[in-house]
């Protein structure tokens, strides 16, 4: 198994997950009064200010297309605050739809690969030397599923 594939597949999802969380809460900065919305935007500023943190820690920068995705996030936010609530309700809920198969895709690939990591480990009698996919971000991805799975059901 290879260290630097597992470091930078985590480290690509990583990544990816900013610029998404960072699309969605220049999106829900959009809306104004709701308390789903002022829900929604805690969250995620939550959500964006643990993978900032985790960047941070590893000493990486944002991907390219993150500030991309911030500011298509508040034209798509915009845009969405002019239609009639009933429409933008279906383009979130299809968007949170879309966000939570990511997620879980990341999730599996992430899992899949720290339970071979722990197989070879066992096979080998010792600790790798390295801890990559880290236990910190699949406890954030289990998390962020679970958010995403209780605002679809609200």
């Amino acid at each position: 198994m290879n260290h630097n594939l597992l470091y930078e597949k985590t480290i690509s999802y990583l990544r990816d997950l900013h610029a998404r969380e960072s699309m969605r809460l220049g999106w829900y900065r959009q809306w104004q009064n709701h308390d789903k919305i002022k829900r929604l935007r805690e969250r995620k500023s939550i959500h964006t200010a643990f993978l900032h943190d985790l960047l941070r820690k590893r000493g990486l920068k944002p991907a390219w297309y993150s500030r991309w995705f911030y500011i298509m996030g508040h034209a798509f936010g915009f845009f969405t605050a002019l239609l009639p609530n009933s429409l933008a309700s279906k383009i979130e809920n299809t968007l949170e739809t879309w966000i939570l198969i990511r997620y879980e895709k990341y999730l599996k690939q992430l899992q899949l690969d720290n339970n071979l990591r722990s197989m070879i480990e066992a096979i080998q009698l010792k600790k790798l030397n390295h801890n990559e996919p880290a236990v910190d971000v699949l406890k954030f991805l289990e998390i962020c599923i679970s958010n995403e799975e209780n605002l679809l059901k609200s």
